[in-house]
């Protein structure tokens, strides 16, 4: 009976230390652009890059959300699965009604 092979899993930031500076690299780069709040954020390792996973808000009409990221050493391609909020207002207090069903 042949051996199986399990690839190692590209997104085990949680074993991988390289994975976790990575990721804490990406945060990093785009907590410092001006205009740019992270709501959250997962970042998944991909053979040549990075797959972006989150919601961010941008308050500017030109950000180019992926440009900071570019310039981090073991990132190639990147995947920009972001939900991008642009322009919008911050949250407010929940009313009673709005968590209603």
């Amino acid at each position: 009976m042949p051996a199986l092979f399990f690839p190692r899993s590209v997104d085990s930031a949680d074993t991988d230390p390289d994975a976790r500076q990575l990721e804490a690299s990406i945060r990093r780069a785009l907590l410092a652009e001006d205009g740019l709040e992270v709501a959250s954020l997962a970042v998944r390792r991909l053979p040549n890059g990075v797959c972006l996973e989150g919601v961010i808000r941008v308050h500017s009409d030109d950000m180019d959300v992926c440009r900071a990221i570019r310039q981090i050493d073991g990132v190639g391609q990147i995947v920009n699965h972001l939900v991008v909020c642009w322009n919008c207002p911050d949250p407010g207090p929940a009313t009673p009604d709005e968590t209603m069903f």
